[in-house]
């Protein structure tokens, strides 16, 4: 993805552009009339790659809860927790061992296409040959920071006498790579990586355990008072929403800019539902069109407000699957080799 495409991606102007896309592909009658739904009476499973309780199983459980109503046959749900390696156990599994039969789709997390995108250690899939059926929209991501440890803001945070420890997912997932982008340039972070889940980071969060936490707003849908009473207090913010607060592009160098692209590539996806590669074409056009009329839903949307969840750019199944042919673009040798390094791969 170019410089200018990630600038147009952090443009709210796009969320609108998005979701008239998703509109458009709406497609028509998947069926004769009067034939049997193929849903009805069946059950769809939704794997769902991290641990209950964090922002992506909470994200997660209200698409489960509202996608079956606009399904023809209107199947059960069934919300399977598949947790590690920050998704990636959840998408080789969904890639490497479920059938292409239409039952069982997935919301893996944030990060693991991008780590798929670069080929990190462990991914045993191909991120472009997945069936893209959804994304509620973009998001913004936050470098929180715990109030106890004095610091307020980024200006507090450069004068910090001693490091400032993060919580992360994998070493190669956004929650460590922006962390380890500033400490690059001299900031004093340090990253501790390996977390499982969001859950567990904001338990360490509340008991000291670790200071601060990179993250999507909506990590903390479920745990909103830790802002509103101030324990963590944002410091910086990938995208302008919030005013005053600056920009993670502009405390960084231009030379960073390529690879935060990449990074970022999570934000301008969102939190994406897919099917194993090869589902059939008729079942994906089903579960696509269910998909932008659930977010198009005023039930739906009061619960996806609630939970910090994009409410009104939903992006559509075959808006993500070009995206992603662009992230896999962006991914060049010398971005990628610049990325493990500084994750600490191979």
């Amino acid at each position: 993805m170019a410089e200018s495409d990630m600038q147009a991606a952090q443009n709210p102007g796009r969320r609108a552009i998005l979701a008239g896309l998703a509109a458009a592909v709406l497609p028509g009658p998947l069926r004769a009339a009067g034939a049997e739904p193929f849903y009805r009476g069946k059950r769809l499973s939704l794997v769902v790659g991290f641990a209950p309780g964090g922002g992506v199983d909470t994200d997660a459980r209200v698409i489960a809860r509202h996608l079956p109503r606009f399904i023809a046959g209107a199947p059960n749900i069934l919300v399977l927790n598949m947790e590690g390696a920050a998704g990636i156990i959840a998408s080789n599994y969904l890639y490497q061992r479920v059938a292409p039969d239409g039952l069982t789709i997935a919301v893996p997390g944030r990060s693991w296409f991008v780590e798929g995108a670069i080929r990190t250690e462990g991914v045993r899939f191909d991120p472009a040959r997945f069936t893209y059926i959804g994304s509620p929209g973009a998001v913004n991501s936050v470098v929180y920071v715990r109030t106890g440890t004095g610091i307020r803001s980024f200006d507090d945070l450069k004068l910090a006498k001693k490091p400032i420890v993060f919580g992360a997912l994998g070493n190669l997932t956004p929650t460590a790579m922006v962390p380890l982008m500033l400490a690059s340039h001299g900031l004093p972070v340090r990253v501790v990586a390996g977390y499982v889940s969001s859950a567990r980071i904001i338990v360490a969060l509340e008991q000291g355990e670790v200071d601060g936490y990179f993250t999507v707003e909506s990590t903390f849908g479920l745990r909103e008072e830790l802002v509103d009473k101030k324990l963590i207090v944002p410091i910086l913010q990938n995208t302008p929403v919030h005013a005053g607060l600056p920009l993670v592009r502009d405390v960084l160098p231009r030379s960073d800019w390529p690879l935060l692209t990449v990074v970022m590539a999570m934000e301008t996806f969102g939190l994406p539902v897919i099917g194993p590669p090869n589902m059939p074409a008729s079942l994906l056009r089903e579960l696509r069109t269910a998909f932008i009329r659930m977010c198009a839903d005023a039930q739906y949307r009061a619960d996806a407000v609630k939970v910090g969840l994009p409410d009104d750019a939903a992006i559509s199944g075959e808006m993500l699957q070009q995206m992603m042919r662009e992230l896999i673009q962006a991914a060049t040798p010398a971005v990628v080799a610049r990325y493990k390094a500084l994750g600490g791969a191979t």
